[in-house]
């Protein structure tokens, strides 16, 4: 299996100010959320899901304060493919923190504005290259998930090496759009920093876009198509110089079950990678090709302990 997950949330609102997340996870999945230098208790909590408390001041319009194993603030995609479009994610957002230990700020500045400011341990949440934190920045129009517009910037170090010149920036906007049975998501982001262990310290660069169109047939089946782009000419985030361009299409069927749903999907998507590290692994020799066709067939179940 992929991924299990067993999930308890409560929310933080005026009449109950006091908030908390509880996750567990387990599955192949989540082997991928441990990077190479990862810290000695990685093993042991890559099995958390957000796992958090929060707070619902009473100050103005209210302040959230949220700390703990957090969501992270960049990407569009969930690490839980049952709350995405699509059931594999797009290449960038398997490059950016899906969870990150650290404290949140939410503060809504009118009925349409939002604000959140961040303190992390880091972008890889498993790993600790230094001990100082880092910073993010996050600026919402809209008052539904469905229709909004959003800006995202992160600011930190992430090497060993803690000067202020070396802290890696990124800055993402993107939006949603739902018009009757159409939905529309845009992502465009840019990541850059100055690398302390390369001669030269050259300035590595790296850019991601995303496009996600939904059509809702009726109340059960949904079309999405997603184009996408890479870019990691430098090797910074993938760890191979490469850009690559894809582009999916899945039908996703979904069926009510009393206490739980299942999402049957069937999906297809075309990679190509090109550069001087890209390509994929192709035959019993592992030939590099720049292209890749993949056919996938998935099965989502979401089951209601509590609530609905």
């Amino acid at each position: 299996m992929n991924n299990a997950t067993a999930f308890f949330q409560k929310e933080a609102c005026p009449d109950s100010r006091w908030g908390v997340q509880v996750g567990l996870q387990a599955g192949d999945d989540i082997d991928a959320l441990v990077p190479s230098d990862s810290v000695s208790s990685a093993e042991t909590l890559k099995h958390l899901y957000y796992t958090n408390v929060s707070y619902l001041a009473p100050v103005g319009n209210g302040l959230l304060l949220t700390g703990g194993l957090i969501p992270g603030n960049v990407g569009y995609e969930s690490f839980q493919a049952i709350e995405n479009p699509t059931y594999t994610r797009v290449y960038s957002v398997d490059w950016v923190p899906y969870f990150q230990w650290g404290v949140n700020v939410t503060y809504p500045l009118s009925d349409r504005v939002s604000s959140s400011l961040l303190v992390v341990n880091g972008w890889d949440y498993l790993a600790a290259p230094n001990g100082l934190p880092s910073y993010g920045f996050q600026l919402t129009w809209g008052t539904t998930e469905e229709r909004r517009l959003r800006v995202t910037l992160y600011y930190g170090p992430e090497q060993e090496e803690t000067s202020l010149e070396l802290w890696r920036f990124v800055s993402e906007a993107g939006g949603v759009w739902k018009f009757g049975d159409f939905l529309v998501a845009a992502k465009l982001g840019f990541g850059t920093e100055k690398q302390a262990d390369v001669p030269g310290n050259p300035t590595y660069h790296w850019a991601w876009g995303s496009t996600w169109l939904r059509w809702q047939l009726n109340d059960r089946v949904r079309f999405t198509l997603r184009p996408e782009f890479f870019s990691d000419p430098d090797g910074l985030a993938a760890g191979h110089r490469q850009t690559i361009g894809a582009i999916t299409g899945s039908l996703d069927v979904r069926v009510p079950i009393p206490r739980s749903e299942v999402f049957a999907r069937l999906e297809y998507r075309y990679d190509r990678s090109t550069g001087t590290d890209g390509g994929f692994y192709e035959g019993p020799d592992n030939v590099l090709v720049p292209n890749q066709h993949l056919l996938i067939a998935a099965i989502n179940w979401r089951f209601h302990a509590l609530g609905g």
